[in-house]
């Protein structure tokens, strides 16, 4: 017995065929078939020696021949991923008990990749990693890591191999050496224990060697770096006691912004001074209130990754596993500040930056801060700054200029 389910997207056409012999369902086929709105690609099966079995879904004449080669340099004993074109990958897996391939045909890791003419669509690489595992533990029972699937399906070939070597060959040659990795771990501790002063001096540290050329054109050369130092220092002040998520956040920002509105070598330079230094007194004010108590850290990482939502005390308290009244003693014992007015604080604090950063009204400000009203986030931003988000706006714009 035989029947045909089409999908709704027409792209692909997806035909589902499927057997019953007796009672039993060909559940691997029904497993691939839902699959493929997944992964957004074609799946084709092929017999031993490359020829076409069957097509889950239709695929380009062209491609089915392109798939019949790479099976010939596949394996049989984990699934064969290979990159096609820039981000276009196809994976091939052995199904032992059917003596056949599975093919996923062509997909592309990013998006700007996508090639709708070609039916080549996006299928985010963590989903499409996730999808490949689940498809070969239902062929084969089973499992592998996401790190696994795609260090056995990177080889690096001879061109890599060669540019590396000369590389070396050129530092070697010349005479050329690198900051010392001493000087750097300096840095890196100064912002680990929140050491202002030791950033400052491993900073102006005067060393033979300079900073690895991480490109040809110097300005792509000078922020690879930016990426590199910063990406450090986040993780640096992470281990100091940074929120993990705001050392993520902040990183995230400096980062973005030295790429989409940074050309300036020196202007570069200072941002990313700027950020350590940031990191560094970050760590500094945590170590200044001598915070122990592995519960306000807690609260605290709860309150910066909701900080645009409605803060109850009764929630958070919920959320941590304590009563509200033993929450928010403790709190006000280590903090010297009652829970509620922490949270109104954090607020006014993401409204600061809102206010200097953006081009949002004061309506959107309120509630992306979750501020009942506009006139209430009004109230506790003058009491806290001494005059209105307008007028400090204002002010911040008029410096700025």
């Amino acid at each position: 017995m035989a029947g045909v389910i089409l999908c709704k997207d027409s792209r692909f056409r997806f035909v589902y065929h499927y057997r019953i012999i007796g009672l039993v369902y060909m559940k691997d086929k029904f497993f691939l078939m839902h699959m493929m709105p997944i992964v957004r690609a074609h799946i084709a099966i092929f017999d031993e020696n490359g020829n076409v079995k069957e097509q889950l879904s239709e695929s380009r004449e062209e491609d089915l021949k392109l798939y019949s080669e790479i099976i010939k340099k596949s394996r049989k004993d984990f699934p064969y991923i290979i990159l096609i074109d820039t981000s276009v990958v196809v994976c091939v897996m052995w199904n032992e008990p059917e003596k056949e391939f599975i093919v996923i045909g062509k997909t592309a890791l990013y998006s700007e990749f996508e090639n709708r003419n070609q039916d080549i669509l996006e299928c985010p690489k963590d989903t499409y990693t996730s999808a490949i595992i689940l498809i070969w533990n239902k062929l084969t029972g089973k499992m592998i890591g996401k790190g696994d699937l795609w260090t056995k399906n990177i080889v690096l070939d001879d061109s890599v191999s060669k540019f590396i070597t000369e590389n070396i060959f050129e530092y070697q040659e010349n005479g050329k050496l690198h900051n010392p990795y001493a000087q750097e771990q300096r840095e890196h501790d100064s912002i680990r224990r929140g050491d202002i002063e030791g950033l400052k001096a491993s900073i102006n540290e005067v060393y033979p060697g300079e900073i690895g050329k991480l490109a040809e054109n110097q300005v792509r050369s000078i922020k690879n770096v930016a990426i590199a130092v910063i990406t450090c220092a986040s993780r640096c002040a992470i281990e100091g006691g940074l929120n993990a998520e705001k050392a993520f956040s902040m990183a995230d920002g400096y980062i973005m912004y030295i790429e989409e509105e940074m050309n300036d070598p020196v202007e570069i330079e200072r941002v990313v001074r700027e950020a350590e230094f940031n990191y560094a007194r970050d760590v500094h004010d945590l170590n200044r209130k001598n915070i122990k108590n592995p519960l306000i850290h807690q609260v605290k990482d709860y309150i910066f990754s909701h900080i645009h939502e409605q803060l109850m005390v009764r929630n958070i308290a919920r959320y941590i596993g304590v009563s509200p009244n033993y929450l928010s003693e403790q709190f006000s014992r280590f903090e010297g500040v009652t829970l509620k007015q922490y949270i109104i604080d954090e607020k006014i604090k993401s409204s600061e930056y809102l206010l200097k950063f953006t081009d949002y009204s004061l309506q959107e400000i309120s509630s992306f801060c979750a501020f009942s009203s506009q006139s209430r986030f009004s109230v506790y931003f003058q009491r806290k700054n001494g005059i209105t988000p307008a007028k400090y706006r204002k002010m911040y714009q008029k410096g700025k200029k």
